[in-house]
Formats: structure tokens, C-alpha cells, sequence
């Protein structure tokens, strides 16, 4: 460490977390209040975002139109419709996401034998059915697997299952056979797609668990056989055909999205205030189709907007609350970070050379402690006059709390003389100059880490030995 700062350990401060977090707890009336200033806020927003939206719909009612400018906007509302399906779409098709060029694939044999030959095609057909048309999906869907909480058209793309086509000589010779009840065995495939192997293995694992579950009702359904799964192999290839189709959608959404900002640029007022009631309109029927859960609060709204009045939303009040408390711990945050007051005892102790002796308080015989320590360190050093100096002005408390602690020290020898304010009065400094030894009061949260190096920078210029510090720590 430099010379001039010979009484410091480091000049890093660590950021004590366990404080920071303390010193938020005590905060909790302040971030009360800004949370619900801002919920405040955010709900009158939403009052006059939903004014607004019904004053829109009150001109768009009282507004009348010619038939071809009322088909211009019936066009457009369709084409904003067909926008935010497409949207939807592609974000939560796993196919749309999937990359054509490094398609994932997992190919499944089955076998099915033990079965009597009349019912082998129905047997096979109702495991086809059950895979290529829903059934699968929907027992994926029940499985509980989060992976699977998708859409049920997405997972569907996923799946598919298929019989090879055999030549007429195939048919010939089962058809020749000496014994029409014989039994006989048939074989389909089950293909699975993922977003990568570990998903395309995983959906072709949970398949088998499914076709496990459906072989009891099959077999009860269309009579007694054996379903086994002969082998399974994970495949990447570039799918062509999927790039085409993910470029396809990619170009219809383009287009459309071009064809209505063509078709609104061209409307006047009348039937902009139409076309934003209508598109409202179909925007909360999509939402209500897509996410049952917002249906009350639709309902809520639309019932507003019928009445011709504007609403509070439910929502924004909630993200204000979790605004507001975000951003107070935010700045509140930044405040502690940067701030150069001291913390805490903690940091003054890995922050400084000299002994720290902790807290000032008499209540309940607090401070006993304190006053040993120090009255030890006095005789230890030869110690008998003794200077209490501080950069700030004590409260009526911290008077008390320090006149008592001067007078159990002038009982134990050590004559002990107060300097509030220490830095706005000559006098003092001169009955420092006098004592030779000075204990430093700070108080955490006011005292900063300069204030305490310019006093002790000074001290030891002037030949005053700096026995110590002691704090008082921040009442609320």
C-alpha cells in the first residue's frame, strides 16, 4: 500500500449482498409506494388506450360507407387475420423452425404377428390411423410431458407412419397359401421429426410408450396379435421439401403483409376508423381461440367497449406493480453501489488498518463489550487522554449515547473529551492536538470513505495517533 494510505488494507470495497438485501428489506415502504405509483401509472394508460380504442369504435359505428370501400376494408381485415395466423404459425410449428438442411428423423419398424389373416389389414390400418390422424398426438399431449405442451396441429406435423408397397408376386403367394386361417404377420413404419436428435429420439421414445398404451384397445378392437418394435434408426438429411415450404410461408406472409399496408395507406379516415374496429375485433376473436385463460378480461373489455366506455386493465396494473418495484431496487441498487458512504461494520474493517470496535449503544447493558475493548487497548498503549471526533452533528441520542460512554471511560482512568463536528471548529482542533490520541465516531450511511481518509490523513500529519473507530448505524 502507498505511503499515504498506509492506513487502509485495499482500496477495493466488496459488495456485501447479505446488506445490500438488508438494506432493501428496510426499504419496503418506499418500494410500496413506487410500485403503486407506478400501477397508478400503467392503469391510466390503459384507460386512455381503451378510450381511445372505444372512441374509435363509436366513430367506426357511426361511420358509413359505400360498398366498394367497405369491401376495400373487409379485404384488408381478412388479409390481417391471415397475418397473424401466419404469424402464430411460424412461431410455434417445430417443422417451421427446423432446419432444412440438417433435418432430424427417426425411423421406427414394426412388426405385427400372432394375427389371424382376416384381421391383419385392420389391425395395421387402426395402428396408421391412430398415428397419422391425431390419435398420437392427443395421448402425447396427455402423457404430461412438458415437451410435448404444444398445439396440436404442431405435433401432428411430427408424426407419421406408412406401409411399403409390396409387388402383385407378394400377394400371389399369400393368396396361394394351403390354409386360409393360417396366421399371419404384417410390418409398417413410425417416423418422428425433431429440432435435434436428443428431441427427435425423445418424441420417438414417448411414441412407443404411447403405442404400448393404444396395443390393449387395438387388440380388444380388432382382435388378438403381437406388436413388436424391430429396429430404430436417427437420420439427418437436407429436406428440400421443407425448405420450399418454410420459404413458401415466409413469401405469403411477406406479401400479404405488403398487400394490406398498400390497402391501409389508401384509406381515408372513415374507413381507417372502420378497419381498426373490425381488425380489433378480429384480433380478440384469435386471442380468445388461441388462450382461454385472457377470455374473462375479453369479456370484460369487449362488454366496456359495447357500452361505449373505456376500462382499466387488470393487466397493466400488474406489470406497473412489478415495474415499479424493479425499477426502485434498480436505482436503489445503483445508489448502494456507487454511493461512497460507509455500509457497514464489515466493510470498514476490510477497507481500514485500525481497529474497528464496533456499534455505540447503552441500551440494556449493549455496548459492554465495546467499552472493554476499548479501555484494554488504552492501557495496552499507555493511553490516558483520549479524543471522541466526528465530521458530523449528533442527533439529541447520539449525544447521550456518547457523553455516557465518555463518562464510563473517565472511570476507567481515561480522560475522555467529545469534538463533534471536529472539522468546523479550531478549538478542537487544538484540544486534539492536546489529547494526542483520537477514536473515530462515524455513522453508517453518512460518514464516506473520504471523509474518513482526509481526517486520519490529517491526524498523522499532525503526530495524532488514531487509536481506532466506532459507529453508529442508521436508524429508521
Amino acid at each position: 500500500m502507498d505511503e499515504q494510505y498506509s492506513w487502509k488494507r485495499t482500496e477495493e470495497i466488496e459488495i456485501n449482498l447479505a446488506d445490500l438485501l438488508k438494506q432493501l428489506g428496510m426499504q419496503w415502504k418506499q418500494i410500496l409506494l413506487c410500485a403503486l405509483a407506478a400501477a397508478l401509472l400503467a392503469g391510466g394508460y390503459s384507460y386512455i388506450k381503451n378510450r381511445n380504442n372505444a372512441s374509435v369504435m363509436e366513430e367506426a359505428e357511426d361511420t358509413e360507407l359505400t360498398a366498394e370501400e367497405l369491401a376495400s376494408v373487409m379485404s384488408a381485415v381478412e388479409l390481417h387475420g391471415d397475418i397473424r395466423m401466419q404469424e402464430e404459425y411460424m412461431e410455434g410449428s417445430v417443422l417451421m423452425k427446423a432446419d432444412p438442411y440438417h433435418k432430424h428423423r427417426v425411423y421406427m419398424l414394426y412388426s405385427i404377428d400372432g394375427a389371424d389373416r382376416r384381421d391383419i389389414q385392420k389391425i395395421t390400418e387402426s395402428y396408421l390411423n391412430f398415428i397419422v390422424n391425431g390419435g398420437a398426438a392427443d395421448a402425447l399431449q396427455k402423457s404430461g410431458s412438458r415437451d410435448w405442451d404444444m398445439d396440436k396441429s404442431y405435433l401432428a406435423e411430427l408424426l407419421t407412419a406408412y406401409q411399403k408397397t409390396y409387388d402383385s408376386s407378394y400377394y400371389r403367394i399369400i393368396e396361394s397359401a394351403e390354409d386360409a386361417d393360417k396366421l399371419t404377420e404384417s410390418i409398417f413404419y413410425a417416423e418422428v421429426t425433431g429440432l435435434n436428435e436428443e428431441k427427435a429420439r425423445q418424441l420417438a421414445s414417448d411414441l412407443q410408450r404411447v403405442l404400448e398404451k393404444q396395443y390393449e384397445k387395438i387388440r380388444k378392437r380388432t382382435g388378438s396379435h403381437k406388436l413388436t418394435l424391430l429396429s430404430t434408426e436417427h437420420n439427418v438429411f437436407a429436406d428440400s421439401s421443407l425448405l420450399a415450404q418454410q420459404l413458401d410461408r415466409k413469401a405469403q406472409q411477406s406479401s400479404n403483409t405488403a398487400n394490406l399496408k398498400v390497402l391501409t395507406d389508401a384509406f381515408d379516415d372513415k374507413q381507417m376508423a372502420v378497419y381498426q374496429k373490425e381488425a380489433e375485433i378480429e384480433e380478440e376473436k384469435l386471442e380468445k381461440d388461441s388462450d382461454t385463460n385472457d377470455s374473462i378480461e375479453e369479456t370484460v373489455l369487449e362488454s366496456n367497449r359495447n357500452a361505449g366506455s373505456a376500462a382499466v386493465s387488470f393487466k397493466y396494473i400488474i406489470l406497473g406493480l412489478a415495474g415499479g418495484i424493479f425499477i426502485y431496487c434498480g436505482v436503489y441498487g445503483c445508489w448502494y453501489l456507487f454511493w461512497d458512504t460507509i455500509k457497514s461494520e464489515e466493510e470498514m474493517k476490510n477497507l481500514y488498518t485500525f481497529p474497528v470496535y464496533g456499534g455505540i449503544s447503552f441500551e440494556k447493558q449493549a455496548g459492554e463489550g465495546m467499552l472493554n475493548r476499548i479501555r484494554l487497548a488504552c492501557k495496552r498503549q499507555g493511553i490516558e487522554k483520549l479524543c471522541l471526533a466526528s465530521d458530523f452533528t449528533f442527533d439529541a441520542k447520539e449525544k447521550d449515547d456518547l457523553e455516557t460512554m465518555a463518562q464510563r471511560l473517565d472511570g476507567y482512568g481515561i480522560h475522555t473529551m467529545i469534538a463533534e463536528n471536529a472539522g468546523g471548529s479550531d478549538a478542537l482542533w487544538d484540544t486534539m492536538m492536546e489529547t494526542g490520541n483520537v477514536l473515530i465516531v462515524c455513522r453508517i450511511g453518512t460518514t464516506t470513505h473520504r471523509m474518513i481518509d482526509d481526517a486520519v490523513r490529517f491526524y498523522l500529519e499532525n503526530g495524532i495517533s488514531v487509536m481506532g473507530a466506532v459507529m453508529f448505524y442508521r436508524r429508521r
